[in-house]
């Protein structure tokens, strides 16, 4: 039984939840909030807080279920991450890529992987741990925000933008995640001969996550060719959460299987665009979930292993001084090189060069899951800080950039 302490410190804790629920409802009702206060709002931060209340001051009797909930929603979030990034990878559009923006996220990959390695050294004399940075790379690159449409359109459009950057960041973080997960695997052929397949090794692991994404792929393929409209999203939801879960019990990368059914799924489906604007319908609900299980999981990790602040100084700098300071180096030096007309024909707009997408807070909460719990609690609690300061950037400057 829990103590009356740790009952009245939860109690204290809902009281704050309803109070910032209270506070939003009255930002929301008046006329006219600050457009500062909307994009706030807006950017569901009051989840972020609420998780980490509850990540914080739940009673250990109730911290198992609510583990296992958001156990789960992880891995929702991360497969359905994944799958929208291989959804955007469909050939038959590959041709329209356009070469300005394709030269400008390639130019951002390459400097931000040396500006990270050499921040790394800033922060520990010999280096961090190689796997630790090849995570760290793939959110860096993962937070190039991704566009729907092709040409930066305004309207709406039924096929997302391949973007190099967040295909890069997946394989990255995977890179990563994977050498930190424990390795090898044995799977029972009943039938077969041998009976036990030992599955260990580099080449191995990363074959097994195309073959499991590529199965996942046709059994939501298959599943959604007699399905209506309304059931698409949640039987896409299901196979994540099949897939995912068998990546995550096998100790492969989810991100991975996800990308690999999704590629799979836009390019073999014959129901494209009903899958494409189910996905897209379904951003809103995944926008209201991923920082609420951000915020529970920085909260469980802190009460579990504490909070490396040297290790969060170092993330948090990457994301506010190093990402954005790569973006703007690139942008503008493409203009002085190739003229400023090659700015429109990337379709980014100068906003999009200072957001974080929230596929680096997915890969944040991958990453949070293989590291200690001290380093997961500073990386969790930098990505969502990172997020939130640079988007306030992006609201302040989204004048001066654009006239630049």
């Amino acid at each position: 039984m829990a103590s009356a302490e740790v009952l009245l410190s939860f109690g204290l804790g809902l009281a704050a939840v309803g109070l910032i629920y209270a506070a939003v409802r009255l930002c929301r009702s008046r006329a006219s909030p600050s457009p500062l206060l909307a994009e706030l709002l807006a950017s569901r931060v009051q989840y972020a807080l609420a998780g980490l209340i509850f990540g914080l001051l739940a009673p250990l009797d109730m911290r198992p279920s609510l583990s296992a909930a958001a156990d789960l929603a992880t891995a929702f979030l991360v497969g359905i991450f994944g799958l929208v990034v291989g959804c955007s990878i469909e050939l038959r559009l590959l041709r329209h890529v356009s070469r300005p923006l394709l030269l400008l996220e390639i130019g951002y990959l390459v400097l931000l992987g040396l500006g990270l390695w050499a921040l790394s050294y800033g922060f520990s004399q010999g280096g961090v741990d190689g796997a630790v940075l090849w995570g760290v790379c793939g959110l860096g690159a993962a937070c190039w925000v991704r566009q729907s449409g092709r040409g930066g359109q305004k309207k709406k459009s039924t096929s997302l933008s391949p973007s190099v950057s967040a295909l890069v960041g997946l394989l990255l973080a995977g890179v990563g995640i994977m050498q930190l997960r424990p390795g090898g695997f044995e799977i029972y052929l009943p039938l077969g001969f041998p009976s036990v397949v030992v599955v260990e090794g580099t080449w191995a692991e990363w074959g097994s996550c195309l073959v499991l994404g590529a199965l996942v792929g046709l059994i939501m393929d298959l599943a959604t060719r007699s399905v209506s409209s309304g059931y698409l999203y949640y039987m896409i939801a299901v196979g994540l959460l099949l897939g995912s879960g068998i990546a995550g019990a096998l100790g492969l990368e989810p991100l991975w299987v996800g990308a690999v059914a999704g590629i799979w799924l836009v390019n073999a489906t014959m129901r494209r665009l009903d899958i494409l604007r189910a996905l897209e319908q379904g951003q809103d609900m995944v926008r209201t979930v991923l920082p609420g299980v951000a915020g529970w999981a920085l909260g469980a990790a802190f009460v579990e292993g504490g909070f490396e602040l040297a290790f969060s100084a170092w993330i948090l700098l990457a994301l506010i001084a190093v990402v954005p300071g790569v973006r703007l180096g690139v942008w503008h030096g493409m203009g002085k090189l190739l003229g400023r007309s090659v700015h429109q024909r990337t379709g980014v707009e100068p906003r999009q060069l200072l957001e974080l997408d929230d596929l680096g807070l997915v890969i944040a909460l991958s990453l949070a899951t293989v590291l200690p719990a001290g380093q997961g609690a500073a990386l969790l609690a930098a990505a969502l800080l990172g997020q939130r300061l640079m988007h306030i950037v992006a609201v302040w400057t989204t004048g001066r950039l654009s006239a630049a």
